[in-house]
């Protein structure tokens, strides 16, 4: 009897375990989702460019993004918050009083966040 008790707790708890596994698959799968989804083909054009540039992309949906401009030592010069359209974006980044050099532009969405360079000559 004690065998039979122990082997069916035994297998109570290997069932428990297979189910909270499908569990954590299930949400490993829509983090992953969430990280394909989102921007993608980023280009500044041109870039290296002396007064403005335009930073396009390509988004799967509407999304709530912040754009961001750092200089090589991380210091934030530059942010704006934007919503995305689906389908081709474009960004207008206007040089102002920024010295020549190198940049780092980021967009950061909800689950993601690509950098890229710009120069600016």
């Amino acid at each position: 009897m004690v065998k039979k008790l122990l082997c069916l707790i035994f297998l109570l708890t290997l069932s428990n375990t297979v189910f909270a596994q499908d569990d954590q698959d299930a949400r490993d799968l829509e983090i992953l989702e969430k990280a394909v989804i989102g921007i993608h083909d980023i280009v500044a054009s041109p870039n290296p460019f002396s007064v403005t540039t335009r930073i396009r992309f390509i988004a799967d949906g509407e999304y709530e993004m912040d754009f961001l401009v750092k200089d090589l030592l991380g210091n934030t010069i530059h942010s704006r918050k934007l919503v995305t359209k689906k389908g081709h974006n474009t960004i207008p980044f206007f040089r102002e009083d920024l010295e020549s050099g190198i940049y780092i532009y980021s967009l950061k969405t909800e689950s993601k966040v690509i950098s890229k360079r710009i120069v600016i000559k």
